[in-house]
């Protein structure tokens, strides 16, 4: 069979535009398409795969146009799924008798939508349902919608297939590998859990190891660690670092790296030092409010209890950038916490951050409550579809929503000012005060560190206005004076600010836009209906409703795939046809969910999915909580 996997990427998307006008990057997109290469390595060797990555390559279309395959998948993103359906419409146009298939955040989703050029839609991690999937391909009996709802084993998770695009690796500023999946923090925004669990799961040292020396030998300089929290299971990811630092200080020329984490690193002296030692150039932290009323209702807890200021200052102490991720909106948030906000960056010397306005994703418990409030909005305007992370969806409680989007304008207009970027700058490098012991770079790295350096320099003299160039030439200055060595990571520093600068200037133009469209057009603002998809009485009574259902369906089915799947179907036919009149679980409750089970019982066609571990008459640990989340998920996606 022949393959093609498609990672979308428009011209306009403003990330790309941005990173092409910086010409010494040498880079077309910030990061290499993981997904895709997860999934081609999940693909059987006799099987031909291409990649197709249009920040790299250009749209699509003419490619499709000139060519054939079997299958063709698309991996969904939210911020463009508009694109992503106009890929599809393409792929069916060009090749008619291509599966189009199509997986990722948010896909499950096309599903009820009925999207006529989607054949087959995953929903989860794809592990084990890919080879499912491929298998019914060649019987000629492939399903609707393959769903994950068990946890695939990391151990047994291959290398993702980055040599299929071998040739444009170094287009893109970081590749990814991911350690771990699942994030033990249960954030009312956040719906992680939902994908990939709350337990975390992790691949051995050995495996991330040799995923890292393969991207070194193919000269790879920044890796992104991709996961939802690096520090989810601090002894292994400490475990994991010793073994970094030996590796990365071995090679002819270390290796940059980035990754997300949660505040409570700042407690942990041992994982920081392991971190600069590795040679982690910055952390992404979700600070998310200066508001402790806004945590708590957020869920944020490990955020609290903790001097915010002070626990990025001790990062940042170690030379490790922290990447703030700020949220406003939330119901304690009023129109003083734009200044707060601002107030903080400044105060904690960050340099690098990103600030959205507060969205609630469908299907997680912060959504559940805003629905119930009636302030979940739908934009009856399409051209929104793809900006999602600047316009929200939600109905602030202290501020109306042309306030809350105008001043978000406000605040990304003031907090990127050049000037005031080059005092927190110069505070940061001011705060170093623990020095990584990272390899230096050897003569044939200082050689080609000339020639950046030299092609930086003329960009900056010659490229930027005259109060970015003032400001870059005074934080090069104060760190040469103080350490040599951190040049480079000024120089890092600089270009990401400057691509936050154009992407802050962007979304300030489109949010007070949209604001002045809100302002003459209050009639196209509407608020969802309040009812909630999933019963309170089966939230109510889900130990005994799951374990029941987990008990019969094991009486016909033993593997876990199978099993999880069906007891999952089961639950969603039971809630559509019985949530919203169920009263208590009696018996009259009891026979309606053993007839649905009997019903998707009688329609299961075995599969590939019998491969999968063998379960006991009892529930395993963990498994009502699972249910729980992927009924919740399945039944949001239901509702879309």
């Amino acid at each position: 069979m022949k393959i093609l996997l498609i990672s979308p990427g428009t011209s306009d998307d403003i990330d790309s535009r941005i990173i092409r006008q910086i010409p010494y990057l040498s880079a077309r997109a910030f990061f290499a398409p993981h997904a895709v290469a997860a999934v081609a390595a999940l693909t059987p060797p006799e099987h031909e795969v291409v990649i197709y990555d249009e920040y790299v390559k250009g749209p699509v279309d003419e490619y499709l146009h000139n060519s054939s395959f079997d299958i063709i998948g698309i991996t969904i993103t939210t911020n463009q799924l508009k694109h992503c359906m106009d890929i599809a419409g393409m792929a069916k146009t060009h090749n008619p008798s291509s599966v189009i298939v199509v997986g990722g955040i948010g896909a499950a989703g096309l599903v009820s939508k009925g999207n006529k050029d989607i054949d087959v839609v995953f929903h989860g991690e794809a592990e084990d349902t890919w080879k499912i999937f491929l298998e019914d391909y060649k019987s000629g009996n492939y399903r609707k919608l393959y769903k994950s709802v068990s946890k695939p084993d990391m151990t047994r998770a291959p290398a993702p297939r980055w040599e299929l695009i071998a040739k444009d690796i170094s287009m893109y500023n970081a590749v990814s590998v991911q350690t771990t999946r699942g994030c033990p923090f249960d954030c009312s925004f956040c719906d992680v859990i939902y994908t990939y669990g709350r337990k975390p799961r992790s691949k051995t040292i050995p495996q991330v190891l040799e995923e890292i020396r393969k991207l070194e030998a193919m000269k790879v300089k920044m890796i992104f660690i991709a996961d939802d929290n690096f520090a989810g299971d601090k002894k292994y990811t400490k475990e994991l670092l010793k073994h970094i630092v030996e590796l990365n200080n071995s090679f002819r020329t270390p290796i940059g790296f980035l990754t997300q984490l949660d505040i409570t690193i700042a407690g942990d002296e041992e994982l920081l030092s392991l971190l600069a030692d590795g040679n982690f150039y910055a952390v992404m932290i979700g600070i998310e409010s200066v508001n402790e009323d806004s945590l708590r209702e957020m869920n944020k807890k490990q955020n609290l209890n903790v001097s915010l200021i002070e626990a990025v200052r001790k990062i940042q102490s170690y030379g490790i950038i922290v990447l703030a991720h700020m949220i406003i909106g939330a119901d304690s948030d009023d129109a003083s916490v734009f200044k707060k906000t601002a107030d903080f960056v400044s105060d904690a010397n960050i340099v690098l951050h990103f600030c959205h306005p507060l969205n609630a994703p469908p299907g997680t418990r912060m959504w559940y409550d805003y629905k119930r409030q009636g302030r979940i909005i739908s934009v009856d305007q399409k051209e929104l579809n793809d900006k999602l992370d600047i316009i929200s969806n939600i109905v602030p409680k202290r501020m109306s929503r042309v306030e809350f989007f105008e001043g978000l304008a406000d605040y990304w207009e003031s907090v990127f000012d050049s000037g005031k970027f080059e005092q927190r700058a110069i505070a940061f490098i001011e705060g170093i005060t623990q020095k990584s012991r990272v390899k230096a770079p050897g003569l044939a790295s200082v050689w080609r560190l000339r020639n950046m350096l030299f092609n930086v320099f003329r960009f900056f003299l010659f490229k930027v206005d005259p109060q970015q160039r003032k400001a870059f030439l005074n934080i090069i200055q104060f760190a040469i004076k103080r350490d040599k060595t951190l040049i480079p990571k000024v120089i890092y520093m600089f270009t990401f600010y400057l691509m936050d600068y154009k992407r802050s200037m962007h979304d300030a133009d489109v949010s007070r836009k949209h604001a002045q469209w809100e302002r003459e057009n209050p009639d196209m603002i509407k608020v969802e209906s309040r009812i909630i998809p999933v019963s309170e009485k089966i939230r109510e009574n889900a130990t005994e409703i799951y374990t029941m259902a987990y008990q019969h369906v094991r009486k016909t089915f033993s593997h876990k795939e199978t099993l999880y799947n069906i007891v999952l179907q089961a639950l969603i036919d039971f809630n559509d046809r019985f949530g919203e009149s169920l009263v208590s679980f009696d018996d009259d409750g009891k026979e309606f969910l053993l007839t649905c089970c009997d019903r998707i019982i009688s329609n299961q066609i075995p599969s590939f999915s019998e491969c999968t571990e063998e379960l006991q008459f009892q529930p395993p640990p963990g498994f009502v909580r699972e249910i729980s989340d992927a009924l919740d998920s399945a039944v949001r996606y239901r509702n879309l």
